[in-house]
């Protein structure tokens, strides 16, 4: 999306490894890849990357066990928005946090800690560092990546781990209502793995519990080292 270089994988693996090799810190590490084209400005300035080793906040392990409560805010898009503007970069994963950073403390403001973006139509899109699970009559759904949301690797791993698990995986735009009257409402992202939302708007949704723990098996099971 940004006309970057396709990266070198070789690369990125031995920036990887160096990292994990040199950790000292605790057992569990988050691993952070950035790319960037260079210095803006610099006509000699060539596209490199980084790899980072972060740390897992105390209030993300927490999360992953008690769940958290979360608000819908509108984007301020419409869901067909990125296909007719690709250069507004909707879906990129990009350094510009500035508008999740405020959702988020948004959120703190109203006493939950996380957010899911919606649209004008009720439309849902994504967290803002995560993509949205629902689970409904053991099938699973996420919105599609054409609305203008970035498409989330944990999301794909559980995909794969669930249908073997023996749930159907769907792939279809969801609405604020679908979110309360299912059976299991999750955020996912690389950190924070699969999370529990036991609270949408201050109205507390369906226990999740025992759906959470066997969706979070069938994620873990993706990485499962025989």
């Amino acid at each position: 999306m940004l006309d970057l270089p396709e990266p070198d994988l070789a690369d990125w693996e031995r920036a990887a490894q160096t990292v994990i090799d040199n950790w000292s810190g605790p057992a569990e590490i988050a691993l952070k890849l950035v790319y960037t084209r260079g210095i803006d400005g610099d006509p000699e300035a060539k596209p490199f990357g980084f790899a980072l080793g972060v740390e897992i906040d105390e209030k993300v392990q927490r999360a992953r066990v008690e769940g958290v409560a979360a608000i819908t805010l509108e984007r301020g898009i419409e869901p067909d928005l990125a296909e007719r503007a690709p250069w507004l970069l909707l879906g990129a994963k990009s350094i510009s946090y500035g508008v999740n950073m405020a959702a988020l403390r948004e959120a703190g403001r109203r006493g939950a800690s996380d957010v899911i973006f919606t649209a004008a139509d009720g439309s849902v899109f994504e967290g803002p560092t995560s993509t949205v699970v629902l689970a409904k009559e053991r099938t699973i759904y996420t919105p599609p990546a054409t609305i203008g949301i970035l498409p989330g690797t944990t999301q794909a791993a559980l995909f794969r781990g669930a249908e073997r698990a023996g749930w159907s995986v769907k792939v279809e735009p969801l609405k604020v209502s679908d979110l309360i009257e299912g059976e299991g409402l999750f955020l996912a992202s690389s950190v924070r793995k699969l999370t529990r939302v036991h609270t949408l708007d201050g109205v507390a949704l369906t226990d999740s519990s025992a759906i959470h723990a066997e969706l979070a098996a069938a994620y873990e099971s993706e990485y499962a080292i025989s």
